[in-house]
């Protein structure tokens, strides 16, 4: 057991330093890189988020079976082995399928709509969504075998490292903008390549593809059903959080893949004061599913709230320091002027971040819970809600990329509080404490006064004054009102204060 317990610890201290390490590269690329040619940017994010949708079309659940039904298997090294060859089987023919169908849909409808531009990119999508898939697959293995740290850096790592090199090779002139998509492609077909080649020797898989010996009439059903289910609920979740990136280049007439470029370096930035709740939402998802299965709701209440305080502390505090900050920060870089654009989009999406962050694990109280479909429910409403606010803001309202972060926000917020609303009327609990209230005046107390210091002719200068005053004070009420318990203990045993 101790064994098991160092090998989970080691592996997720890999997969958050992993993480952390992407993010610092992912940052610097899209602030003094990726400006340099936002069309570009705009391509390969719409490239990728195409590729991400088609996936959960290749892999139609299957890989979440994998780990779900792996337990039942993992006694006999045979039927392990027939288990993940088939469902790998049923990923290839799946994607040979989903691809032939997308690319006859694309050619009989690019002529009536000439104007949607995922058509000029469903090629690269299908290939990079396929590359996704097999990824997907590997990685979820790999996990059942307690391995995550090599998936992770091939996933979200390696991706953050190419991706930039082929930006500056475009941008030297040595590629142009045609050969960049091609490596783009070959980059993740080689990962591709990799991940299976990894997960084999960890699983040590010999290719068996005897299914009648696992796929029995009654587990077929079982499956199939569970497959469904779970395809249904990943394909909700990407086009709730995707569809922006998919419909900002087909609303905006104008320079629309710049356009999504500007959008992408906003998401990519505000998308930076989630990475705490990655690591927590991880660490807390056995210990849900236990106090569910327990029906310890007043356990469960408890982390609810210690979970929402910690994020919402973290989130808010950066929040503050980017409202003050972000201005005066990307005025003194090279790229300002592709990156003053940005500006609105990194304040609205950040907003939508803390504001999530604030509401706790909601998600995974309803997904491990006997109301799970209500969470398929609900992304199914955010889909329809989000895509009526993005045409409506972007279109009609014509407020461009800026709509398109409102229609994010509201969407997401109205999302938010229908899951907040329905735990509550089951389990009578809800995340928020009057330590919430508190610090939310703290943070716009201190932000509102800040803002009204007069500048100096300096710019570091006036960066220091503002976002370090407001670090101090907000540190010091966070500290107060013990948000964050494990940082108070560490100051008391450093100063030692009991």
């Amino acid at each position: 057991m101790e064994k098991h317990q160092k090998e989970v610890s080691s592996q997720t201290l890999k997969f958050s330093i992993i993480n952390y390490i992407g993010a610092a590269i992912g940052i610097v690329s899209t602030l003094f890189i990726y400006p340099n040619n936002k069309e570009f940017l705009g391509i390969m994010r719409y490239i990728f988020d195409g590729a991400q949708i088609l996936m959960a079309f290749f892999v139609f659940g299957t890989s979440q079976s994998l780990v779900n039904y792996f337990p039942r298997f993992k006694d006999s090294e045979e039927k392990r082995n027939i288990f993940f060859s088939s469902t790998l089987l049923i990923v290839i023919v799946n994607s040979i399928l989903f691809s032939i169908i997308f690319l006859l849909l694309a050619n009989s409808l690019s002529s009536v709509l000439s104007d949607f531009q995922a058509f000029d990119y469903i090629g690269y999508s299908i290939i990079v969504g396929f590359a996704f898939a097999m990824m997907d697959l590997s990685k979820r293995q790999a996990s059942n075998y307690k391995r995550i740290a090599i998936p992770t850096v091939l996933e979200r790592f390696s991706i953050k490292i190419f991706f930039p090199i082929i930006f500056l090779l475009l941008l030297g002139g040595i590629i142009t903008v045609e050969t960049g998509k091609i490596i783009y492609v070959i980059c993740f077909v080689i990962l591709l390549f990799i991940a299976l080649l990894y997960v084999k020797k960890v699983a040590k898989i010999n290719f068996n593809f005897n299914h009648k010996k696992v796929f029995d009439r009654s587990f077929r059903k079982e499956y199939i059903k569970y497959s469904v289910f779970a395809f249904f609920s990943i394909l909700g979740s990407l086009l709730a959080f995707k569809i922006d990136g998919i419909m900002v280049p087909n609303l905006i007439e104008v320079n629309a893949m710049t356009a999504n470029g500007t959008y992408s370096i906003g998401v990519v930035l505000a998308a930076t004061l989630a990475i705490p709740a990655i690591g927590l939402y991880t660490i807390y998802s056995p210990i849900i599913t236990e106090y569910i299965a327990k029906d310890d709701i007043v356990s469960l209440g408890k982390k609810y709230q210690e979970v929402s305080k910690l994020l919402f502390a973290i989130g808010g505090f950066l929040l503050c320091c980017i409202f003050l900050g972000v201005d005066d920060l990307f005025s003194i870089l090279p790229t300002q002027e592709n990156l003053l654009d940005t500006i609105p989009i990194i304040l609205i999406l950040s907003f939508n971040v803390v504001i999530d962050m604030s509401t706790s694990f909601n998600s995974h109280i309803l997904l491990y819970s006997k109301y799970y479909r209500f969470n398929m429910v609900a992304i199914a409403v955010l889909v329809v809600l989000n895509v009526s606010l993005n045409i409506y803001f972007i279109k009609y309202l014509n407020l461009g990329i800026e709509g398109a972060a409102y229609a994010t926000l509201i969407s997401m917020t109205l999302y938010n509080s229908v899951k907040l609303i329905f735990i509550y009327s089951k389990y009578k609990i809800q995340p928020f404490t009057i330590k919430h209230i508190l610090l939310l005046g703290a943070f716009l107390g201190s932000v509102s006064l800040l803002n009204m210091i007069p500048t100096t002719n300096y710019v570091i200068l006036d960066i220091i004054l503002k976002v370090g005053t407001c670090m101090l004070f907000n540190g010091f009420v966070i500290y107060k009102l013990r948000m964050i318990p494990y940082v108070n203990d560490w100051i008391s045993k450093r100063i030692g204060v009991k």
